[in-house]
């Protein structure tokens, strides 16, 4: 397996063990086979507001990302939200100085509008790019 693959496949799986410790069941949160071209994100989430998709990234790239990357992996997130017809979609990335165990810690990037939905199940079209701990996501998810 290369480096940039393991450190994908650590990433997600962090990402995918830190909702498992939260109370999600493995029918509910899983890591994605990669299909190429028609990715659709590397965790899936059922949720009662529908099909979540996580794209993960991990490693120094992810630690050191700038505006401008954050932005291109949120346009990937997008297309790999819609290849998997998921309800929402959202980027995390791993912080600097915060491993593998504590993922909770990770930011999370998000529409406006997404955060919204979650919360009223109303308006979702706020492009308005928002970031917050993966904790602090999880529970809007699960708690609105």
């Amino acid at each position: 397996m290369s480096k940039a693959k393991n450190i994908g496949t650590r990433a997600e799986t962090a990402v995918r063990n830190y909702l498992l410790s939260v109370g999600y069941d493995p029918l509910q949160a899983h890591r994605n086979v990669l299909k190429g071209t028609a990715d659709e994100g590397d965790v899936w989430l059922r949720e009662v507001a529908g099909l979540i998709v996580f794209e993960i990234k991990g490693g120094k790239m992810a630690k050191e990302a700038s505006y401008g990357q954050v932005q291109k992996w949120l346009e990937e997130t997008e297309t790999e939200r819609k290849n998997a017809n998921a309800r929402l979609g959202f980027l995390v990335t791993q912080r600097a100085g915060v491993g593998y165990p504590r993922a909770g810690e990770w930011w999370a990037y998000a529409k406006l509008g997404d955060l919204n939905y979650l919360h009223t199940h109303g308006d979702s079209s706020n492009d308005t790019i928002v970031r917050l701990t993966l904790a602090d996501l999880v529970k809007l998810i699960r708690h609105g």
